[in-house]
């Protein structure tokens, strides 16, 4: 039996949406943008476990004001220590845009814009982000994290 030509590209594009791969792609990329929503929802909050949590053991990290680069979870809480003193939604922190690129099955990297708006705020302070995931244990943690002003403002 031949089929239309209509139907054969039906069945082959429903065939291509529901292979592994490319599930697989679509589920790590939405983890990935999960843990920056989960970022950025713990700094809203002003949740400093829940943003150190997002880090693994060994972290690399540079936060805008660092003056040396963080290498464990203690020095990432020391930095976000300060917000445990805001009220929770002080300051919105929300995404602008940003790219996300998966490396392998396990390592993502998202590189791009996010905003802190302080509370009855139309607009807020731009920054830049680079961050790199890595699948341990069944778990997406940031590895790796850069955060900095644009040049200018």
């Amino acid at each position: 039996m031949k089929l239309p030509i209509n139907t054969f590209f039906t069945l082959l594009v429903i065939a291509f949406a529901g292979s592994s791969t490319a599930q697989g792609v679509d589920d790590r990329t939405l983890q990935a943008e999960d843990v920056f929503d989960s970022f950025l929802s713990a700094f809203t909050n002003s949740d400093v476990d829940g943003i150190v949590n997002l880090f693994s053991e060994d972290a690399i990290f540079w936060g805008t004001g660092s003056a040396e680069l963080v290498e464990d979870t203690a020095g990432i809480r020391l930095y976000f220590s300060g917000l445990s003193k805001r009220p929770p939604g002080q300051a919105l922190a929300r995404a602008q845009n940003f790219s996300i690129m998966e490396l392998s099955n396990d390592s993502v990297l998202i590189s791009g814009m996010w905003e802190v708006v302080p509370r009855g705020q139309k607009t807020g302070t731009p920054l830049r982000i680079s961050m790199a995931l890595s699948l341990q244990d069944g778990v997406w943690k940031i590895v790796q994290f850069h955060n900095s002003a644009i040049p200018g403002s």
